[in-house]
């Protein structure tokens, strides 16, 4: 997914192009669950890069859970100027890429997604999301993910006949 820094901006929901260091924030808080949600696009210098990052809070954490969980954090780089690509997505720690299919925009989808709930005051249910917005069905070639075959399938018979029906 090669696109403009404007587009990259739309795509994440900030909506403007940000300058070197400049960072746009998205926050909500539940105080009956004790959780805050944020989430923020941070330009690095000389807008060199640009981060997306997606965090949770707990005011008093769940047994086994730290008191901050780092949900998402997208990088993305010019691959050359003036087009950006998504370089690396991690969700809870984990790298993901290349085994979905069409990674790059649906990371984008999963941040703007959580980004618009937040920007309703919302705690969003971040497992329902990423289901939604990178798990789902869809991939590459056919269903086993290897590609279309190369191969048609056709039966000795029906060459036999093409004469009769009007082939050849």
């Amino acid at each position: 997914m090669k696109i403009s820094y404007k587009d990259l901006m739309d795509k994440l929901g900030v909506g403007y192009e940000m300058g070197p260091y400049e960072t746009y924030p998205w926050s909500a808080y539940d105080d009956a669950r004790g959780i805050t949600c944020s989430a923020e696009v941070r330009v690095g210098p000389e807008g060199a890069e640009v981060e997306a990052e997606i965090q949770m809070m707990y005011d008093t954490p769940p047994a086994g859970k730290p008191p901050m969980e780092q949900i998402c954090a997208i990088t993305f780089k010019p691959c050359p100027l003036p087009d950006w690509d998504t370089y690396v997505l991690r969700i809870r720690g984990e790298k993901f890429g290349d085994d979905i299919y069409n990674w790059q925009e649906k990371a984008c989808n999963f941040f703007r997604a959580i980004a618009m709930e937040l920007q309703d005051d919302i705690i969003p249910d971040i497992d329902d999301i990423l289901e939604r917005e990178l798990h789902n069905r869809e991939r590459k070639g056919n269903q086993s993910g290897s590609g279309g075959g190369k191969s048609p399938k056709i039966e000795a018979g029906e060459l036999l006949n093409m004469k009769q029906r009007g082939g050849f």
